[in-house]
């Protein structure tokens, strides 16, 4: 039997921020990078990353506004600037040729980066998003309107794991420890108040992704399965 590991949880500057990324090891194994939704963090990719441990390099890092990492004081939270952070911690953990997948605004981002370097990656895998620009468009508000109606404070970071807890089979195992650290990742205690809060940066952040346009994948040159 498998024992599950814990990722080493590290810190780079990207760009003047502080950017946060779990890492699991195995570093001689074929190198997987995991970009998560905008409602999420980098602790999204906790069960597959147990899951391929043996086989692959698993590196998650949180987009900047989210997680651990941190917000960034002039509102920068374009497409372009989270594709800009992931080139520059590709480049700065000696990435040559890597697998990337990508959740939802990760897949975007994703998307974006496979456009600009094809022939740094081995693979591509997007999940939860098209690379169509009608149907990200669409979507965008409605996940926006819904991220802006949750509560914002709880007294233990549970309610939102109970929301976010699956409700159909997926191919590598939720636990109760990968579910729950997937969807509290997001929250922090709010200073004084003793209360949990979301962790991502909501007013500037939404508004950009509601204009923001999208990258489609129009031309690649690595395999794509979406």
């Amino acid at each position: 039997m498998t024992t599950l590991l814990q990722p080493q949880s590290t810190f780079l500057t990207v760009h003047g921020l502080r950017l946060h990324y779990l890492d699991w090891g195995n570093t001689g194994a074929p190198p997987v990078v995991c970009v998560h939704g905008y409602t999420s963090s980098a602790e999204a990719f906790n069960a597959p990353a147990r899951h391929f441990q043996e086989r692959f390099h698993c590196i998650a890092p949180d987009v900047r506004g989210h997680g651990e990492s941190a917000w960034s004081p002039a509102g920068a939270y374009q497409y372009s600037d989270q594709v800009g952070d992931l080139e520059e911690i590709v480049d700065q953990l000696g990435l040559e040729r890597f697998t990337l997948i990508g959740t939802s605004m990760g897949g975007i981002i994703a998307m974006a980066y496979a456009g600009a370097h094809p022939e740094r990656l081995v693979r591509l895998v997007i999940n939860d998003i098209g690379p169509d620009v009608e149907g990200v468009a669409s979507g965008l508000p409605r996940r926006w309107a819904a991220g802006q109606s949750r509560s914002r404070r709880w007294k233990t970071p549970w309610p939102t794991a109970a929301v976010c807890r699956p409700s159909r089979p997926v191919a590598a195992p939720r636990t109760s420890e990968n579910w729950r650290s997937e969807c509290s990742a997001n929250d922090r205690t709010a200073a004084g108040s003793g209360r949990w809060t979301r962790r991502t940066s909501s007013s500037a952040c939404s508004a950009v992704r509601r204009r923001g346009q999208h990258c489609g994948l129009y031309s690649r040159a690595c395999p794509a399965r979406l």
